[in-house]
């Protein structure tokens, strides 16, 4: 047997088919994990592993367009997790009672929940892909722990951790060979403390100058964080349909919104220039997609923050307090307040349900604010174009609320 090699979509396939036999090529990335050629020359991935005595071998499915290298690494860690803890591993059968086919059973109990679009995010975006082929009752404790380390983000890995622990608990009911949640006991990232951190005018211009000379897509998502005050998920997870360039708007689906209500992004003319400034990715919805995966929004979103604190920190030749996207948020809330925007209209452009919208002032007060939100966004921009340019934030002037 050859030695192991860094396995790409590209070699896999060129594979061409063997004058004789099978030849099989193993994974340097995943040991384990191998590619098979016969004589049809589509190549196929199995999982071969010695327990004990015994070679075990794992047939994972034939390569193609809807399993890939990326697919074959994530179900052959799966696999050999399960090899390793003695259980008997054979293909997924159709029908079995994977957490992909529990999952719309689940979501149905949830559909009065206000918070039913974060429940849809979070699966979609995480747990499907992470663990939507595995069966449901065969998910262990270290599985769990190494899936939600596996999130950059704590506050997210928490949020799916609860979300997984959700389903857990009712599923547990409907599989008669799940010991336990095993979500109970799982490693999970402490609760964050408190922050209140908020970039001074002369960091949040540093910053702004730092993102511009970064590469696509950060460049201009950082922008939009810094323009419209939304949650970095729905930055991040923008799709090209919720843009109405001509309106100058952006919807974001209620499915997206983190609390479950849709929420009208007036565009400024800073922000509509950002977003012409974008390339479309050819094939992808998304505004700013993976780099190699056009089906997936924008990943690496932790190393490029990292990548920018340190541009922010050289820039002012200073030590500079530690922040976050999620302060960005907190910076446009605190700057409107300091323009003088009224709080109720800051809660409306944060799509706050909070505070002026909470309880029963929510049930009775249907004001969308949208002139209001389209006067303060306007207004946000141009005082941060002032910082920009180096012009200072005072003696902002409000721009009419027709432009």
């Amino acid at each position: 047997m050859s030695a192991p090699v860094n396995l790409t979509d590209a070699k896999i396939a060129g594979l061409k088919a063997p004058a004789s036999g099978q030849l099989e090529i193993s994974d340097a990335k995943v040991p384990g994990l191998r590619v098979r050629v016969g004589a049809s020359g589509k190549p196929s991935f199995i999982v071969r592993k010695r327990i004990g005595a015994k070679i075990k071998v794992v047939t994972l499915g034939q390569y193609g367009p809807r399993f890939g290298l990326a697919e074959a690494r994530r179900k052959a860690r799966a696999a050999l997790t399960d090899l390793e803890a003695g259980k008997d591993v054979a293909p997924v059968r159709r029908g079995a009672l994977t957490i992909q086919k529990l999952w719309p059973e689940y979501l149905a109990t949830k559909t009065e929940k206000r918070s039913i679009g974060e429940i849809k995010r979070i699966g979609e975006v995480y747990i499907l892909p992470g663990l939507g082929d595995r069966m449901a009752d065969a998910v262990t404790r270290s599985e769990v722990t190494r899936f939600i380390d596996g999130i950059a983000a704590p506050v997210m890995a928490r949020a799916v951790h609860a979300q997984l622990s959700a389903f857990y608990k009712w599923a547990l009911p409907r599989l008669d060979n799940l010991p336990g949640n095993p979500c109970q006991g799982a490693g999970r990232p402490d609760k964050p403390k408190a922050r209140d951190r908020v970039l001074t005018d002369a960091e949040l211009a540093t910053l702004w100058r730092v993102a511009e000379a970064d590469a696509a897509p950060w460049r201009e998502a950082i922008k939009l964080l810094i323009l419209t005050g939304q949650r970095r998920s729905e930055v991040f997870e923008a799709e090209w349909s919720e843009f109405d360039i001509k309106g100058k708007l952006w919807t974001i689906p209620l499915h997206r919104a983190k609390n479950g209500v849709a929420q009208l992004v007036h565009l400024s003319a800073p922000a509509l220039a950002t977003i012409a400034d974008v390339a479309p990715v050819e094939g992808s919805k998304y505004l700013f997609p993976a780099e190699g995966n056009p089906d997936a929004p924008a990943s690496g979103i932790s190393r490029a923050v990292n990548r920018l604190r340190r541009g922010l920190a050289e820039a002012v030749d200073a030590d500079v307090a530690d922040w976050s996207l999620h302060d960005i948020r907190r910076t446009v809330a605190t700057g409107l307040q300091k323009l003088g925007v009224a709080f109720q209209v800051t809660e409306a452009v944060l799509n706050h349900k909070s505070g002026s919208k909470a309880g029963v002032a929510g049930v009775y007060q249907r004001h969308d604010y949208a002139k209001e939100k389209r006067i303060a966004l306007d207004r946000w921009a141009a005082h941060v174009v002032r910082l920009v340019e180096g012009k200072g934030g005072g003696n902002v002037v409000a721009l009419r609320a027709g432009k």
